[in-house]
């Protein structure tokens, strides 16, 4: 069984703004190593992905470490967005 942690809602809407900027930034310079973002964005999947109900959060998550290259796959296996995976 999963435990979600109790998150306000508008913490998720910034974290989608946070990360499609981070990555806009990215992808326009040079000034964040991508294997640094990527870390991160992994990181910030496997907690949306037990802590957020938002699908479409999770999918910017998701979309934003595809797009900087990232193939791998990450979160529970068995969570509520599991197949979501790219």
């Amino acid at each position: 069984m999963i435990h979600r942690t109790e998150m306000p809602g508008n913490c998720w809407s910034e974290r989608e703004s946070n990360v499609s900027s981070k990555v806009g930034d990215a992808l326009n310079t040079d000034a964040v190593p991508h294997e640094l973002l990527i870390s991160y964005l992994r990181d910030l999947d496997v907690m949306a992905r037990t802590a957020c109900y938002s699908r479409q959060t999770v999918q910017i998550i998701a979309s934003g470490r595809s797009v900087l290259g990232d193939r791998t796959q990450v979160g529970p296996q068995d969570g509520p967005f599991a197949y979501a995976v790219a």
